[in-house]
Formats: C-alpha cells, structure tokens, sequence
C-alpha cells in the first residue's frame, strides 16, 4: 500500500512537472505567434490602407486586432516573458513597442501617465523594472499614510497588478478597508472571481487565495533582489 501511494504521489509530480513545462514554452509561443500575425496585418494595411501605415500611432495596428488581444488575454504569466521578448530583442522597433503596450495593459499600468516615462520599448523595460522596484515599498507608504481609505485604494490600484500579492499581506493582516482596490485590479482576472458582494471575510479570502498571485509577486521580487 505504501509503494502505491509513494508510486501515485511520483506520477503527480511528474505530471505537475510537465504542465509547467508545456505552460513555459506554450506562452512564448503564443506570443510569437500572435505578434507575428499582427505584424502581417500592418504589412497588409501597408500595401491596403497607406494612410495608416504612416501612422505614428502604435496604438492604431492594435485597436479591434483579436491577436493583440489573444496576447493580453494571457494574463500575468505572460508578463516576464514579454518584456524577456523586448529585452532581448536586436530590434526597438514597432513589434517591440506593441509588445510593450500588452504588459502595460496586463498590468493595468500607465508608465508614461505616472512620471517613469517611455518611449520606445527599451525605455519601457527600464520604466517597467523601475516600477517593480518601487512597488513594496509604496504599497507599505500608501497604506500607512494619513489619507481617506477612498485617496488609498487609487493609489494602490495606480500600481497596478504587480501590488495585488502585496494588498492581499496587508487585508490578511486585517486591513479590510484596502479590499475594493482587489475589486478593480482583479476585474477580467482569468485566475480568481473577486466579487466583493460575495466575500464575507476578505482576511480569510485573502489567506486562501494568496498563493494564486505568486507569479506576481515573483515578477516584483525578482527585480527588488
């Protein structure tokens, strides 16, 4: 009996060990495959449309595009290997910028609205790692300023998804009133429902639901190490 369990127990982290292993090379080639075909329509609006293919407006080749948003709608797993893309890439160009775009969107950030500044994708990258870095430390401040519970909770959801492990400490730790800033970073969240009518205890919904985010928090420690 006991070999059976131990026999059972080999076979679940086998297999645990190959979804991840499947999840880290499907994204990157997701991503490439998405990029790409955006990458296809603007040389198609090129040949089709000219006017827009002098467009300086990367956001043009994006709106209403079902790639880019196949890219965005891979959540926060996406995040490290996107800006590994940019980082990595000879180029600095309009793929890397659309690239770009699709974290700020992921993280539900605005770099260049919140004084880092880019703009083009390596500067990104150096905006983004900036940013990252700044995140425990303005969570702490944030929640131990004297602002209204209402000045706060913007405050945090300005930072983005990158803060939800770091707001999910503090609820857990009893600071319920920072819960509504979970109800706008976890909006569209493919991982977990966050409905705040629903939870009746936020501190325990944060314990049982932290190690959901450690992808994020990860992203963030990895950059503060």
């Amino acid at each position: 009996m006991r070999i059976k369990i131990i026999g059972l127990s080999l076979l679940l982290l086998v297999l645990s060990l190959l979804v991840l292993i499947n999840n880290a090379f499907a994204i990157p080639g997701q991503i490439n495959r998405n990029i790409n075909a955006i990458m296809h329509d603007v040389d198609r609006m090129a040949t089709e449309d000219p006017s827009k293919a002098m467009s300086s407006n990367p956001y043009t080749y994006i709106e209403g595009n079902a790639n880019y948003r196949n890219i965005v709608n891979l959540g926060s797993s996406a995040l490290p290997v996107l800006v590994d893309m940019i980082k990595n890439s000879k180029e600095n160009g309009l793929r890397e910028y659309i690239l770009a775009i699709a974290v700020e969107e992921i993280a539900k950030v605005d770099l260049k609205g919140d004084n880092f500044g880019w703009s083009n994708a390596k500067e990104f990258v150096r905006a983004w790692n900036k940013h990252l870095k700044s995140v425990p430390d303005s969570v702490n401040n944030i929640t131990s300023s004297e602002q209204s519970n209402e000045a706060k909770v913007e405050a945090l959801v300005k930072l983005g998804t990158p803060a939800i492990p770091f707001i999910l400490d503090r609820i857990e730790q009893g600071r319920i009133e920072l819960a509504p800033a979970l109800g706008t970073l976890l909006k569209g969240n493919n991982k977990v429902d966050f409905n705040a009518d629903l939870v009746e205890n936020y501190t325990e919904w944060a314990r049982m639901n932290r190690t959901k985010f450690d992808d994020l928090r990860n992203i963030v420690m990895t950059v503060n190490n």
